[in-house]
Formats: structure tokens, sequence, C-alpha cells
């Protein structure tokens, strides 16, 4: 099973320096699950990760609370402009968003709407190519930051959740 790049990134900010740690979990949860659920198991781990993460993104929009891609941002060596507070509350939106909706669609592989290879290839294939998008829809918006990259971003995460933790 494939972790999209997004729940990989919001793992790292739960517990730092140890998403692998986490990642392992993951999968010994989904094959525990897939054993105890039959053939609907990774379709209801699939929704239950999504959820998860989605839920995550989304309990940071909450009025007065800085949203998970700004707090990212802030710990960016580029550094955070003021007019990139907006997008990066847009961005979090964003993931929330989708997340969610691949939920339903793990639901839906479910109850057999949708066959389950289908919804994980379009999850992991449209989720990489968001994350890779939105370091160049980046790097043009905010050209005084420099080039946004993923590696720049992961180092991001890192330092948010180090910083978070201690």
């Amino acid at each position: 099973m494939a972790l999209p790049v997004a729940r990989t990134a919001a793992m790292a900010s739960l517990w730092p320096g140890v998403w692998l740690v986490a990642l392992g979990l993951e999968f010994a949860v989904g094959g525990l699950a897939t054993w105890l659920a039959g053939q609907h198991g990774p379709a209801l781990l699939g929704t239950a990760a999504n959820l998860l993460v989605a839920w995550r993104f989304a309990a940071t929009l909450r009025p007065g609370a800085v949203p998970l891609i700004t707090r990212y941002a802030r710990h960016d060596p580029a550094g955070l402009p003021p007019r990139a507070e907006r997008y990066t509350r847009r961005l979090t939106a964003a993931w929330a968003i989708l997340l969610g909706l691949f939920a339903l669609a793990h639901a839906a592989a479910t109850a057999g709407l949708w066959p389950l290879p289908a919804v994980s290839l379009t999850e992991a294939v449209l989720c990489t190519a968001g994350f890779l998008a939105e370091h160049l829809l980046r790097s043009r918006l905010f050209p005084e930051l420099g080039r946004a990259t993923p590696w720049r971003t992961f180092g991001a995460i890192r330092a948010a959740g180090a910083r978070h933790a201690g």
C-alpha cells in the first residue's frame, strides 16, 4: 500500500524524527485490520487513515488556531512573508478537503462502488502530483522565498515537529 506524501508529512508532525516508526505502525495496523475485516480491510484502513489525516489538517483551521501548513511554513529557512499566510491557510483547507474526499472514495470502495486499486492509485497519483505542483506554484507566487522544494518542505515539517515536541 502506497502512503501518499501528505500523510507522511502529517505523520512527521505528530511524532518528530521517527515518522518511519509511524509508517511501520500503519502497515502493522493495516495488516491487522485487513486480517480482521477480510476483503474490506484495505478499504476500511484507507477510509480511516484518510479521515484521520484530513481531520489533522482541518482541526487546525478553527478560529484562533494556526493552520498546519502555516505552522510548517514558519519553520522554512526562507521564512513566511505575511502575504503568504492566506495561501497556507487555503492550502491546509485544500489538503483537508482532498483527503476527506479520498476517505469517501475508500468508503465507496468498501461498498463495492469503485474498485479499491483504482481508488488507491488515483489517490497516490493525485496527492503526489498536488504536492509537487504546489511547490512550483509557491515558487512562482513567492519568488522572494527562492525555489520551493520537497526537501525544504520536509525539513520545515521536521523543524516544526521538533519545536512542537520540545
